[in-house]
C-alpha cells in the first residue's frame, strides 16, 4: 500500500491532468455532462494507477453500504410503525364493539336498531380502511424485499456483489469445520484490463464486463453463484460440486470468451481470463479459499495468461 503522504502528488497529478482535459474538451465544446464525467474518470484512475485502488474500492462500498442500510433502516422502521398502528385500531373497534353492543342491549328509550346500523356501517367502513392500510403494508414489504435483493447486486454487471458474498459464504461455510465440502472456488481476472480502459474508453471497459458477466451466468448451474469481486475480478463459488467438474466450466467459460469478440466502434476488443480454481479443506474460511485462489491467479498472470491454475 503506498505511503499516505503520496496522495499529495497523485491529486497535483490529477489536476494537472484534468486541466488538459477540460481544455481539450472547451476545445471541441464538449457538453457539461461529458466534461464532469472525463474529469471524475481522470481523478479515479489517477488514484488507481498510484495504488490507491483498494483503498477507493473500500471507500465506494463503505459509502454505498451505508446509505442502503440507512434507507432499509429507515423503511423497516416506517413499516413496523404502521403495523402497530394498524393493530391498535383494530383493537380499539373490537373493543368499542363489545361495549356499544353491551350498552344498546342495557339500554332503554332508544332506537336501538338504528343505533346498531349507524355503528356497523362506521364499523365497516372503518374496517375497510384498515384493510386498504394492509394492501399497503404488504407491498412496503415487497418493496423492501425487493430493495435488500438490489443491495446485494452490482449495478453494472447484475452480478452479486461482495456484501451477498459475506452473506451466502455464512450459509456455505457453516459445516466447514467439520469435513470437507463439495465446494469450489474459482477466481477470475480480466487479463489487459487497465489496457482496455486506456485503448478503448472506459465505457468499452463497461461493456467488457456486462459481456463477462453474462457469459458466466451462462455457463454456471442455478445453486453456482457467480459475484462481482471488484474492478475486473469475479469469483464462482460452484456448490455441491466436484473439482473436476468446476474445471470443465472453468475451460469453457474461458473458450468462450476467446471466441466472444466485442465490437466496439467498428474495433474489435479480444479477451481473455486468467483463472485459480480451488476447493474447500476442512478448517477454509471464505478468506482462506480466496487467498488460494488469488494466488493461483497470480501464478497464472506470471506464467503468461490466459489460462487457469489450479491450487
Amino acid at each position: 500500500m503506498p505511503a499516505s503522504e503520496n496522495i499529495t502528488n497523485v491529486i497535483k497529478k490529477s489536476c494537472s491532468e484534468i486541466e488538459n482535459t477540460v481544455a481539450e474538451k472547451e476545445k471541441r465544446g464538449a457538453e457539461a455532462a461529458e466534461v464532469i464525467r472525463d474529469v471524475i474518470n481522470t481523478f479515479f484512475d489517477e488514484l488507481k494507477k498510484s495504488g490507491f485502488s483498494m483503498d477507493l474500492d473500500e471507500f465506494i462500498e463503505s459509502k454505498l453500504e451505508k446509505k442502503s442500510k440507512k434507507c432499509l433502516d429507515i423503511a423497516k422502521e416506517s413499516i413496523d410503525s404502521f403495523k402497530e398502528t394498524n393493530n391498535k385500531l383494530q383493537d380499539i373497534t373490537e373493543t368499542h364493539t363489545i361495549e356499544i353492543e353491551r350498552i344498546a342491549d342495557e339500554t332503554s328509550g332508544i332506537d336501538v336498531q338504528t343505533f346498531r346500523n349507524r355503528f356497523n356501517a362506521f364499523q365497516k367502513d372503518l374496517l375497510a380502511e384498515l384493510e386498504h392500510a394492509n394492501d399497503i403494508i404488504r407491498s412496503l414489504e415487497r418493496e423492501i424485499e425487493e430493495l435488500q435483493k438490489q443491495s446485494n447486486i452490482d449495478p453494472l454487471t447484475k452480478l452479486f456483489n461482495r456484501k451477498a458474498l459475506e452473506i451466502d459464504s455464512h450459509e456455505l461455510l457453516k459445516h466447514g469445520d467439520e469435513r470437507n465440502l463439495d465446494l469450489v472456488a474459482l477466481m477470475i481476472d480480466a487479463d489487459d484490463f487497465k489496457k482496455i480502459n486506456d485503448t478503448f474508453g472506459h465505457v468499452a471497459g463497461d461493456k467488457v464486463l456486462i459481456l463477462l458477466a453474462k457469459l458466466f451466468k451462462s455457463s454456471i448451474r442455478e445453486y453456482d453463484r457467480a459475484y462481482r469481486y471488484g474492478g475486473e475480478e469475479f469469483l464462482i463459488i460452484f456448490n455441491r460440486a466436484k473439482k473436476e467438474d468446476a474445471v470443465k466450466v472453468a475451460e469453457r467459460i474461458m473458450q468462450l470468451v476467446r471466441n466472444n469478440k466485442l465490437i466496439y466502434k467498428n474495433q474489435v476488443i479480444r479477451i481473455t481470463l486468467s483463472m485459480g480454481l480451488t476447493e474447500h479443506q476442512k478448517g477454509d474460511t471464505l478468506e482462506t479459499l480466496i487467498e488460494r485462489a488469488d494466488a493461483a491467479v497470480y501464478e497464472a498472470k506470471k506464467s503468461g495468461k490466459d489460462r487457469l491454475v489450479i491450487r
